[in-house]
């Protein structure tokens, strides 16, 4: 006994309607801003809380000791926020890559 399978034809990919790409656009638009957003504040943290505490003594600011043993604390997590705001950018990079991957057309034979 034998089977015959009819051959199939190949998935053709269409591209989304208008509508479908504009709600995808939006929203691939935002969140990339917002881990962008997100990234440049980590990258912030980073940078800010360990040089805060001697750039106020340059500057001889008033600076409260609890104020200055925070920054000091804070100051030791520097790699988690500079890995935070690494991952918060590949993450960007990643939405906008996927948000590419469903808004470009189909292959055109």
């Amino acid at each position: 006994m034998t089977a015959s399978f009819s051959p199939s034809q190949p998935v053709q990919r269409r591209s989304p309607s208008a509508a479908s790409a504009l709600v995808i656009g939006i929203i691939a638009g935002v969140g990339t801003l917002v881990l962008a957003t997100a990234g440049v504040t980590f990258l912030g943290l980073a940078i800010a809380f360990p040089i805060a505490v001697p750039v106020a003594a340059a500057y001889h600011l008033p600076v409260s000791a609890a104020d200055a043993a925070l920054a000091e604390r804070f100051a030791a997590f520097w790699p988690a926020f500079a890995a935070l705001s690494i991952a918060s950018f590949v993450a960007a990079g990643v939405v906008v890559v996927k948000a590419i991957g469903v808004l470009s057309p189909g292959p055109r034979d």
